[in-house]
């Protein structure tokens, strides 16, 4: 059987070899052309027109296209006509179905106008590639003039190897004036039910003015996504695609947010932000978050570059945050994070490790940890628990008891967040005194007093010990500055669950939570 395949496979390479190149192209283009006519592309609909075709290589080439028809005679919805200079189809020919198919597809040197908003379009080439029949069925009925209101495209089912829109630009007058808009690329690669292989859009540029006639300028250098697993939004998708109600499609989202894969993506960014509006000027360096899998163990790291918040006192917006920053002796914001943790499936812990901060420059810094079990059993539960909250939605005492259930699988080891002095207790200090008219080291003396006096009234379920470990590394805290330790180390790990359902009964004692306070000097 094996050399009656390698035969009749060796036979059919030699009548391919011999057969003419020019037969071949014949068929190829015969091909084309009948899928030319399903989608009126020639000569009959009335909507796309050209000025000549050419067929090389298996491509269906049509040079200087003219898409119009937009309006349906009536007020403009959309802009006049669109011109361009090629539309390119590779492999294109129908379906045994008589449908649309092709490998490939571009639009080359686009422009549009709109007469309506004044608006001019220029657009170097939008393209689609290795897109599956779904796609191109409903694009040839589209073209076609088939995607009437009572046509539903099966939208949900596309899958393709690459979209791309590149050299993107425009410029128009709407209600507050005249406006330009820019983007460099937009890019969706191996788009898949299962996986999204890359999404990017790049170089986006918007500059205008608002209401007031102030301009306003809105930059974003890239947005990136890498490895997204979009099956985990599936039946959101779906009931998006059937025409579902808007609450039936939330719910879905909802259901695909919970149970959405831990390592949902592999990388994330976004880059070189700048908004400027209403005299605020907001910039960011670059936001990224990377999810990594080794085993059973995934680890989450993000960071926040610089993320920069400047006001323009020349402007009324920008003058009333200048002062707003100027009691605390600031001119402009400037903000950074790191986070990194990770997640053990098979232990079912989750624990932050390296630095974990939230940094206001020449002001403060958070630091935070955690190491919580149980996730495993949490995630295993959460099908059943989110069942029976919905169900308790709306009753006191059931709906309670969901939570309970929800949270309970889920153990605390430690929680901890670190308050460091960066300068910010200078700054509120001088700010009080200046508004009391007092010195700063009499406002110190005030805020501990009231430190003590707001400790008096705390509950009397929470240990005195514990209430005055607290009012002296707040008040040293106060006094010299440094740094001030919130740290939650329980005697034995804490189920969430249990501890909301002691607080609720009035059972709860206050010492399970092993909550400790420190102060140290700068």
């Amino acid at each position: 059987m094996r050399y009656s395949l390698l035969s009749a496979a060796a036979a059919a390479s030699v009548v391919a070899f011999m057969l003419p190149a020019g037969s071949v192209e014949a068929q190829s283009r015969a091909a084309a052309e009948a899928a030319m006519a399903r989608m009126g592309l020639d000569g009959t609909n009335e909507s796309v027109s050209y000025a000549s075709a050419d067929f090389r290589g298996g491509r269906y080439i049509l040079n200087d296209v003219t898409f119009s028809d937009f309006g349906d005679g009536g007020e403009s919805d959309g802009p006049d006509e669109i011109r361009a200079e090629r539309m390119v189809f590779d492999a294109l020919r129908l379906s045994d179905a008589g449908e649309v198919l092709f490998d490939g597809f571009a639009l080359e040197g686009i422009s549009a106008t709109d007469e309506t908003d004044d608006m001019v379009m220029r657009l170097d080439r939008i393209a689609i590639d290795g897109p599956n029949a779904a796609m191109t069925t409903d694009f040839g009925r589209a073209v076609a003039g088939e995607a009437d209101e009572d046509y539903e495209p099966a939208w949900n089912t596309y899958e393709f190897a690459g979209f791309s829109v590149e050299g993107l630009s425009g410029s128009g007058s709407g209600e507050t004036g005249p406006f330009e808009f820019s983007l460099a690329q937009f890019v969706i690669e191996n788009y898949s039910r299962i996986e999204l292989g890359r999404f990017a859009m790049l170089g986006l540029a918007f500059s205008g003015s608002d209401e007031s006639g102030e301009p306003v300028t809105f930059n974003i250098g890239e947005v990136s996504l890498l490895g997204f697993q979009t099956e985990a939004y599936a039946d959101m998708i779906d009931a998006a695609a059937a025409g579902a109600d808007e609450s039936a499609v939330m719910e879905a989202y909802y259901q695909s947010a919970v149970f959405a894969p831990l390592d949902l993506y592999d990388r994330f960014a976004m880059r070189d932000i700048l908004v400027d509006a209403a005299g605020v000027h907001f910039s960011m360096d670059y936001l990224t978050a990377a999810m990594d899998r080794q085993g059973s163990r995934i680890t989450s790291t993000a960071e926040l570059g610089s993320a920069m918040l400047i006001p323009d006192p020349s402007k009324p917006a920008g003058a009333q945050l200048a002062m707003g920053l100027g009691m605390l002796g600031y001119e402009q914001l400037e903000l950074r994070m790191v986070a990194s943790s990770i997640y053990d499936e098979d232990t079912g812990r989750a624990y932050t490790t390296g630095d974990n901060y939230i940094e206001l420059t020449d002001g403060l810094r958070l630091e935070m940890g955690q190491d919580i079990s149980g996730y495993d059993a949490y995630l295993a539960n959460l099908p059943v628990a989110m069942e029976a909250l919905r169900e308790s939605e709306g009753a006191e005492g059931p709906e309670m008891d969901a939570v309970v259930q929800l949270m309970a699988p889920l153990l605390v080891n430690n929680l901890s967040m670190r308050i460091v002095d960066l300068s910010i207790l200078d700054r509120a200090l001088d700010a009080g005194a200046a508004v009391q008219g007092i010195s700063k080291d009499d406002l110190r003396i005030q805020a501990g007093a009231m430190v003590g006096m707001g400790l008096m009234q705390a509950p009397p379920e929470i240990p005195r010990p514990v209430l005055a470990e607290f009012s002296t590394a707040l008040t040293n805290f106060i006094n010299q500055g440094g740094s001030l330790t919130i740290d939650m180390t329980p005697p034995a790990p804490l189920s969430i669950g249990g501890m909301l359902q002691d607080i609720e009964t009035g059972t709860f004692e206050f010492e399970a939570l092993g909550l400790s306070f420190t102060s140290d000097a700068p």
